[in-house]
């Protein structure tokens, strides 16, 4: 049976290689310490000693932070309808996000917003040019 040919735009690759690119990110404190410009994709990270994260906390301390707890995003209004256009900044959308996990994090009474960290993936097409496209 012969393979198929590669196909470098088949979602399976294009989400390999945004995994990939957010990956190659480095973590940072959550929230980020200062803010920025961007939408896209983030993943939480936890290190405590919570109980019932025990197999979490342990593997991440041996593994290089390959457990995560958390992935999501953040993109501007009107981006799931298509109202987000080209040229549009998008705004603190992905910092704001970010903000709002250690804000809910700090409310909680047994869990410590320091044994959280998060990396995170600008992918914000709209601040390109039309000549970057």
């Amino acid at each position: 049976m012969a393979s198929q040919p590669y196909n470098p735009l088949a979602r399976i690759h294009l989400g390999e290689s945004v995994v990939r690119a957010l990956l190659a990110c480095p973590i940072v404190a959550l929230p980020p310490p200062e803010p920025f410009i961007g939408a896209g994709i983030y993943a939480l990270y936890y290190l405590g000693d919570f109980p019932a994260d025990s197999r979490i906390t342990e593997q991440s301390a041996h593994d290089a932070w390959a457990k995560l707890i958390y992935v999501g995003k953040a993109v501007p209004a009107g981006a799931r309808r298509g109202g987000y256009g080209l040229g549009e900044s998008p705004g603190e959308v992905l910092y704001r996000r970010l903000r709002e996990h250690a804000a809910s994090m700090q409310q909680a009474i047994n869990l410590s917003l320091g044994d959280f960290t998060c990396r995170y993936l600008d992918i914000s097409f709209a601040v390109l040019s039309r000549n970057e496209l």
